[in-house]
């Protein structure tokens, strides 16, 4: 058995204004919507700020320290060791001091992005997605370290990064949530 929702009833025919819903009502405030409890903000909160915690670090420990902070580039300058471990992992040609340059600099924004709340759903993607990346082809041993990766990467995508996020907030504004 299916419930009515408001649209139906604004549009059924067999009932009278009565029953109609009512259009003039107040704008605002807006309804509330689901995942905007205390429980998803301290979710989602806890569970970016430990992603972001650990893909920082990681990345900070592959790179090189730069010398002047200012300086972006500075920040995705692969230490050597990691330039050898990307050529192990994408054998076939191609720049691999490149590639793990583009590694860092990607980890390095998905980092700083799940702080702020900002396209957290991609990040979990990302994160997802890399974990399988190096539970599969990298490092199988290591798989129930990835399985933890894994998880946080799929609730961020299917949840997003909560009440206290940019995305939460804009899409509150916009009302698309």
């Amino acid at each position: 058995m299916q419930t009515e929702t408001r649209f139906d009833r604004l549009f059924r025919t067999d009932a009278g204004e009565r029953d109609a819903f009512a259009l003039d009502g107040p704008a605002c405030p807006p309804p509330p919507r689901p995942g905007g409890t205390l429980i998803d903000a301290i979710t989602g909160l806890a569970i970016r700020l430990s992603l972001a915690a650990l893909l920082w670090r990681w990345a900070r420990s592959n790179a090189q320290t730069p010398r002047d902070w200012t300086d972006l580039m500075a920040w995705a300058l692969p230490e050597e060791g990691f330039v050898a471990a990307v050529s192990y992992w994408l054998p076939g040609g191609g720049d691999q001091a490149f590639a793990a340059a583009a590694i860092l600099a990607a980890v390095s924004l998905v980092a700083l992005a799940l702080a702020a709340g900002l396209l957290t759903r991609i990040a979990g993607f990302l994160t997802l997605a890399g974990a399988l990346w190096y539970a599969v082809f990298i490092l199988p041993e290591a798989w129930t370290s990835a399985f933890i990766l894994a998880a946080l990467g799929l609730y961020l995508l299917l949840r997003g990064g909560g009440p206290l996020s940019i995305d939460f907030a804009t899409l509150r504004l916009t009302r698309f949530h």
